[in-house]
């Protein structure tokens, strides 16, 4: 019999790009998929935007972070969720978000987070 999947989560606050390496909120969460721990995602205010498939900056010469999200469901399991706000605000006919995210509200979050075995605020 296996022992239960630890859950982290990731609390992701900060706009993409925003970090030394331009992706430190996906790194974290690669390196917890990759350690073998289930993770549950948080995106709230500027951090809603590291999920926009149209934002990829390539352009100005920085690494893609999109499709890093993409993969991450290939590791481990990935729950992810938007701020209900931030969620109504980007959603529209022309947004696709790089994760299957669903809204939630604040309070929705804090029960969620209370679930996780550890939780990290980026």
């Amino acid at each position: 019999m296996s022992a239960a999947r630890t859950r982290i989560g990731l609390l992701v606050r900060s706009a993409p790009f925003r970090g030394r390496s331009g992706r430190d909120q996906l790194d974290l969460a690669l390196a917890a998929g990759t350690l073998g721990f289930d993770v549950d995602l948080y995106f709230r205010g500027d951090g809603a935007l590291q999920l926009l498939m149209q934002r990829e900056p390539q352009a100005a010469g920085l690494p893609e972070g999109v499709r890093g999200w993409q993969s991450l469901s290939q590791l481990t399991t990935v729950s992810a969720w938007v701020s209900e706000a931030e969620f109504r605000a980007l959603s529209g006919a022309t947004v696709r978000w790089a994760l299957d995210a669903q809204p939630a509200t604040p309070a929705q979050m804090a029960e969620r987070l209370a679930q996780c075995a550890q939780v990290l605020v980026v």
